[in-house]
C-alpha cells in the first residue's frame, strides 16, 4: 500500500478582512485534492477468441484436451487435469465438466440497470451556442446521434440543455429525444450532468446497462507463442515522400522579386539566363 501525503496552506482560507466579525476564522468549509491513481499493466499481446460452445442436454460430448494436453508437454508444462483429475469444485458436480449443462452465452449477461453518479469536471462546453447574448439555450438539441442500446433497440439520442441556471446548469448527452424522464437522474439512456459554477463542481448520473452483448464477450481465448507482447497488427504506410534538398532544377521564385530592371537580369548570377534580343 502506498501513502500519498499532501499538504494544504490554511492561511489561504483565513479570513484576514479589515474589521471582519470572522477575522482570524477558518472559512472553508470543504477542501477538494486531486489525486492521480495509476497503475501498471503487463500487456500480454492479442489474443484469439473461440467460439462458445454450449452444453445442451442429452447431447453431452465430452471435451478433447489432446490438442492442449501435447502442446502443454512439448514445452514442458503439466497441469493435473492432463492426466484425468479435475478440480476440486468440478469433482462435486454430477457433470464432470466445468461448463453448465443446456446455459447459452445470453444466459450469463445481467441487465442490472443501476444507478451510477459521482462528481467529475464539467462538461458545460459542449452544449454552449454561439449566441453570445444566450450562452445555454434551454431545449435545444445540441447534436443528434441515433445509436444501438444494450438491448439492440434504436435510440435517437439528443444532446441538450435542461436548464441555463448557472447555481444549477442541467444538461444531458445522448439521451432518448422521447425519454418522458429526459433532463433527470431517471432517464434511461445517455449521461446527466448537473453543474454548480458557483463551486466549480458538477454532478454526472447515468443508468448503468449491466454486462451485456454490447460490452463484454463470452468466450475461451487462445494465444500462440510468437504473439506474446504483439499488441496490434502491423500496419504498411505505401506513400512516398522524395526529399530533394537545396538541389533543384528550377530557380527559386523569390529571388526574382530583387531584379527590377533588365539590366541587373542579364547580370542575375554571372549570366545565368541567356537574353535573346530581336
Amino acid at each position: 500500500m502506498e501513502i500519498i501525503k499532501r499538504k494544504i496552506l490554511l492561511e489561504n482560507n483565513i479570513d484576514r478582512n479589515y474589521n471582519s466579525p470572522t477575522y482570524g476564522q477558518l472559512t472553508a468549509t470543504s477542501f477538494y485534492v486531486n489525486i492521480m491513481l495509476t497503475q501498471n499493466i503487463d500487456d500480454m499481446g492479442m489474443f484469439t477468441d473461440a467460439i462458445y460452445l454450449p452444453n445442451f442436454p442429452n447431447d453431452y460430448t465430452p471435451v478433447n484436451y489432446t490438442v492442449l494436453t501435447n502442446k502443454l508437454l512439448s514445452s514442458g508444462i503439466t497441469f493435473p487435469f492432463m492426466y484425468g483429475m479435475l478440480p476440486i469444485s468440478a469433482q462435486t458436480q454430477i457433470n464432470p465438466e466445468t461448463r453448465v449443462t443446456g446455459k447459452t452465452d445470453s444466459d450469463y449477461y445481467d441487465y442490472t440497470n443501476n444507478t451510477i453518479s459521482g462528481y467529475t469536471d464539467s462538461r458545460a462546453n459542449d452544449v454552449e451556442s454561439y449566441d453570445k447574448n444566450q450562452k445555454y439555450k434551454v431545449g435545444f438539441d445540441m447534436t443528434t446521434e441515433t445509436y444501438k442500446n444494450y438491448s439492440g433497440g434504436t435510440v435517437n439520442g439528443v444532446s441538450r440543455v435542461i436548464s441555463s441556471d448557472l447555481s444549477a446548469l442541467t444538461y444531458v448527452f445522448d439521451v432518448a429525444k422521447n425519454d418522458p424522464n429526459i433532463g433527470t437522474v431517471n432517464q434511461k439512456d445517455g449521461l446527466y450532468f448537473k453543474d454548480n459554477e458557483l463551486q466549480n463542481i458538477s454532478f454526472m448520473s447515468f443508468i448503468g446497462q449491466g454486462w451485456n452483448e454490447t460490452n463484454i464477450s463470452l468466450s475461451a481465448t487462445t494465444k500462440e507463442e510468437y504473439l506474446l507482447g504483439i499488441i496490434s497488427r502491423p500496419e504498411i504506410e505505401s506513400d512516398v515522400f522524395i526529399d530533394r534538398g537545396i538541389v533543384t532544377v528550377y530557380e527559386k521564385h523569390l529571388k526574382m522579386s530583387e531584379i527590377t530592371n533588365l539590366a541587373q537580369l542579364s547580370r542575375y548570377g554571372s549570366g545565368f539566363f541567356s537574353l535573346n534580343t530581336t
